[in-house]
């Protein structure tokens, strides 16, 4: 196997979820633009799937479509520009959203 160099290889644990994960709660999640979103791969869904060095990148909301929206997230001096499906994102939880979850 001399040319086993796909853009999926050496990606064994990223893309495998728990059984638990499984669910259509991203379709419901309304995005703004300038929201702060997480890459999160998901594996079920190979279209529009970004790289794995995106993996755990937070990026900004740029455009969102009927199906996709596209991520801007910053990697050294560079501004990246990701389309991706809805299932791959999921919104940034900020610490203090968390400190007040735990005081109710």
């Amino acid at each position: 196997m001399p040319r086993s160099h796909g853009p999926q290889r050496k990606s064994r644990h990223v893309l495998k979820k728990s059984v638990a994960s499984r669910g259509v709660s991203f379709l419901l999640t309304e995005y703004k633009i300038g929201d702060r979103v997480v890459i999160s791969v998901d594996p079920r869904e190979h279209n529009t799937i970004p790289h794995k060095r995106y993996q755990g990148r937070v990026g900004i909301v740029q455009r969102i479509g009927r199906r996709t929206m596209n991520v801007g997230i910053a990697m050294g001096n560079k501004q990246k520009i990701l389309q991706t499906k809805l299932n791959h994102v999921r919104p940034l939880v900020s610490s203090e959203a968390k400190e007040v979850d735990e005081l109710d």
